[in-house]
């Protein structure tokens, strides 16, 4: 596991999935299918290896995009292809040659998975919403 010097956060992982924080991480940078003009949410994302993981793709940030089914396999059974070019900005090219840059959506933000909800008997009492 690589891991950010500074803040800890996990960068990259010796294995094909990635772990938990990874996709957490991912799922708030990718907040839509990274497909152009695509906007299905996280819940319905692939994590994608733009270079295949078979062929030496490292599972780590910059080498990992949330697509949706559709979109995920339309890079693999098409002419369509995509590189990443740092910061989570990922380049499209169609068969016929155009590009397409997609950046992340801003501002990147983090949301709550169920499983990191304190359970109701650990919340504090005077708390709103108890």
């Amino acid at each position: 596991m690589l891991t950010h010097p500074v803040t800890g956060a996990i960068l990259a992982v010796d294995r094909y999935r990635p772990n938990a924080d990874l996709r957490r991480l991912l799922h708030a940078r990718d907040s839509r299918c990274r497909f152009p003009t695509c906007g299905l949410p996280p819940r319905t994302q692939d994590l994608d290896h733009t270079v295949d993981a078979a062929l030496g793709g490292a599972t780590e940030e910059g080498n990992l995009g949330g697509l949706c089914r559709r979109h995920h396999v339309l890079k693999h059974q098409t002419a369509w292809t995509v590189r990443q070019r740092g910061a989570g900005v990922l380049e499209w090219t169609s068969p016929a040659g155009y590009s397409y840059i997609d950046r992340p959506p801003s501002p990147v933000t983090f949301t709550v998975d169920d499983q990191d909800l304190d359970p109701p008997w650990e919340k504090d009492p005077a708390a709103p919403g108890f």
